[in-house]
């Protein structure tokens, strides 16, 4: 027995710490060469990996090893010499540990990093994608690194793929693809509100086309196009070659509509208390079902809300995002429209697929039929800009989080904050539209079902106008900092936008955002904080980082993240773009980049890596930390957490019996009953994991190989890890 407790001590003292002592930190990075932060995670090791590109790496210290990513394939015409790098840094964001880049030239950065795994997990396989824009075609890829940092470090890319975008439009500039824990990458195709193509492919883990076999469209080995599920192909599913939902309306494929008249007719909940006609999403076009092959489905408006087909012929896709737990995918995209007196609109659609492409739901996330039997349009435009998965919830009670964007104050808007029919009580922190300015566009946060697309709680994020009145008082929560209520006063809103696809959610379910706005409203916990209207200052245009509590009813944390900018003159602000954000166990990590023009950061902390002053377009790294968005939980998974002495565990999982040869149950403290348990053998690869809600779990442990395993479990209030001995 005193031998095995010494082992298992020593073995724990050799891992790494599960939290980190990570200090506030504002600093640039560069020197003079363009540089940028583009994304930004941490992996199970603790270490950051940030994503970007300059025009070269002379602002890495010599000391620092730079390796070189091969470039299997990736086509990129622009001709910039770009060089498109992956930074590792410790986990104390005090020291670059190595550099990996790609040639120069082979693509103009590194723009998102995904992986398989969810936040919480031992970390798996590493996707990435960049820009390759060129002046005619316009694209990005996606690849697979051949290694995850955390086992090995990466030589190069498994598989690329490159996707044809037309620049400036959403598949490029969104860039919509997301990956599974089966290694399987959804990805948006071609142009947007245009008259070519665009479609959603989907990839199977070697990187080769995929069919799913639930998607309406395909195409066979033997050629041609096939309508209908894969199954029912003559040849059967082996003799079709790949799927894609095609983003254009045409009269041979129908796609996005309904195909029968029953389908057609379908009446059924919008989910907020009001209701819709039809089975798919464009439905509302037009005045009957659609008949693929059939000449005139095209154009045969309006529907049954006075919306018509616009002239343009392909849809906007602009977010994707995988549940992790299910692979079930969830799409966000718009289309074009024109309203009963001829002008032009853009309807948004949010819509849930199952991993095999079966229609779960699709919410429009305004009312067609409002619960008083009101037939509404909802103009101006509308749009989808970012979708996330909250984990904090069980599988069958998981929730989406969506973030929108409406251009202008719309009579049938997205829905409100204290409008909710599933939810009475709630309360969003900006229930509605404000004021009387038109041209300008706000944001938009729900929080959907991911079982049926029912909302349960919604805000607005639309900043005050520099100058407005009609202010409400002060907010009652003192973390508010005495700024005004957005629930109070009619004032006039600003233009607000989120960063496109950059949403995340953490462990306890808040909602974490990077933005841009005008008269930014800060929280008290800030590092840099606007001033507030009536105190003799100006604002300026700025980027901030904000966490809302899980029910979107307040912010936990907003700070700036700008330049020092003149209260007086306004000058010297609006040169900062955050690009990608990552929560900590104590705060929140953002990257991007310094213009070039105007005034400091305020910088603090600054790494033996980083500068103080800017010089030209410079990166941009913060760690903002407060006390109030700490969470343990948030903090890096090195498979054995252990490394916690057993008396400073939140809580302690029990395993029963231990040794086992069969069953194996483990039992979940009460506050500490909602989470995710992972299993890891020697090797530190996951060989289970689970979801669970309740006292209790069983696991099967008859057909695993004898050995040790380690068991985390990881609740919304912390982490621990104990081991298990299988022996049959």
């Amino acid at each position: 027995m005193f031998k095995f407790i010494r082992a298992l001590l020593v073995f724990s003292l050799q891992l790494p710490a599960l939290l980190e002592a990570q200090n506030l930190l504002v600093t640039y990075a560069g020197n003079g060469g363009n540089e940028s932060f583009n994304d930004v995670i941490q992996l199970s090791n603790g270490h950051f990996i940030v994503a970007g590109a300059a025009d070269n790496l002379d602002w890495v210290s010599t000391g620092v090893p730079k390796i070189v990513l091969s470039n299997p394939g990736i086509v990129n015409n622009q001709g910039t010499g770009k060089v498109a790098f992956l930074a590792e840094l410790s986990s104390d964001l005090q020291g670059i540990l190595a550099v990996y880049h790609l040639p120069a030239g082979s693509a103009e950065d590194f723009r998102f990093i995904k992986t398989t795994n969810r936040p919480g997990q031992v970390t798996q396989e590493i996707y990435l994608s960049g820009n390759t824009e060129d002046s005619q075609n316009g694209g990005y890829f996606i690849g697979k690194l051949d290694q995850n940092f955390v086992s090995g470090s990466p030589t190069g890319f498994v598989w690329v793929e490159n996707v044809k975008a037309a620049t400036g439009q959403y598949p490029d500039v969104y860039q919509p693809w997301d990956v599974g824990s089966d290694g399987k990458v959804i990805y948006a195709f071609g142009d947007s509100h245009a008259y070519n193509w665009s479609a959603i492919y989907r990839l199977k883990s070697d990187g080769t086309d995929d069919v799913v076999p639930n998607w309406r469209i395909h195409w066979p080995l033997s050629g041609g196009e096939f309508y209908g599920k894969a199954a029912d192909y003559p040849g059967g599913i082996a003799g079709l070659n790949f799927s894609a939902i095609v983003f254009k309306r045409d009269a041979n494929r129908c796609e996005l509509r309904s195909t029968n008249q029953t389908d057609y007719d379908l009446w059924q909940p919008d989910g907020n208390g009001g209701t819709k006609k039809g089975k798919w999403p464009m439905d509302v076009l037009f005045d009957s079902p659609c008949t693929p092959g059939v000449p005139g489905n095209t154009t045969n408006g309006p529907g049954y809300t006075g919306y018509s087909p616009a002239g343009t012929f392909t849809h906007g896709p602009s977010s994707i995002c995988i549940d992790r737990r299910s692979n079930d995918m969830y799409i966000g995209f718009n289309f074009k429209s024109v309203l009963p007196d001829g002008l032009p609109d853009f309807e948004p659609v949010v819509m849930a697929m199952d991993q095999d492409g079966d229609l779960k739901w699709w919410s429009r996330l305004y009312h067609e039929v409002r619960p008083d039997g009101d037939t509404m349009v909802s103009e101006p435009d509308q749009y989808i800009d970012a979708l996330a998965i909250d984990y904090s919830k069980p599988l069958g009670a998981g929730e989406l989080i969506v973030g929108a964007r409406c251009h202008g104050n719309n009579t049938e808007n997205y829905w409100e904050g204290t409008q909710i029919a599933a939810n009475p009580n709630a309360n969003g922190f900006q229930n509605n539209f404000t004021g009387s300015s038109g041209n300008i566009h706000i944001s938009w946060l729900g929080r959907l079902q991911t079982a049926g697309g029912t909302l349960l709680n919604s805000t607005y994020m639309a900043e005050f106008a520099e100058g407005t009145g009609s202010l409400g008082g002060a907010h009652p929560d003192p973390n508010l900092d005495g700024w005004p209520n957005p629930n109070g006063g009619w004032p006039n809103v600003n233009t607000t936008n989120l960063v496109k696809n950059m949403l995340k959610t953490t462990a306890d379910g808040s909602v974490l955002v990077l933005a841009t706005g005008r008269r930014t409203i800060t929280t008290a916990n800030a590092y840099q904080k606007m001033v507030k209207p009536g105190n003799g200052g100006l604002s300026a245009w700025n980027y901030f980082v904000r966490q809302y509590d899980p029910t979107l009813s307040k912010p936990l944390y907003s700070s700036l993240v700008v330049g020092q900018w003149d209260t007086l003159t306004q000058q010297g602000g609006g040169n900062i773009n955050l690009y990608g954000s990552w929560k900590t166990a104590s705060g929140i990590v953002a990257v991007g980049k310094h213009s070039g023009a105007g005034n400091e950061l305020p910088v603090i902390n600054v790494p033996a890596w980083g500068i103080a002053n800017f010089s030209g377009e410079s990166a941009v790294l913060v760690h903002y930390t407060a006390e109030n968005i700490a969470n343990p939980a948030d903090g890096p998974v090195n498979l054995v957490g252990s490394t916690q002495p057993a008396n400073s565990r939140a809580f302690e999982l029990q395993l029963s019996p231990n040794p086992a040869a069969n069953q194996v149950l483990a039992e979940f403290p009460e506050g500490h009953q909602s989470g995710v348990l992972t299993v890891f053998n020697a090797l530190q690869q996951v060989v289970f994991s689970l979801s669970v809600s309740g006292e209790t779990a069983r696991l099967d442990v008859s057909q695993w190989e004898n050995g040790v395993y380690w068991v985390a479990f990881r609740s919304n209030q912390g982490l621990d890890v104990q081991k298990l001995v299988v022996q049959h």
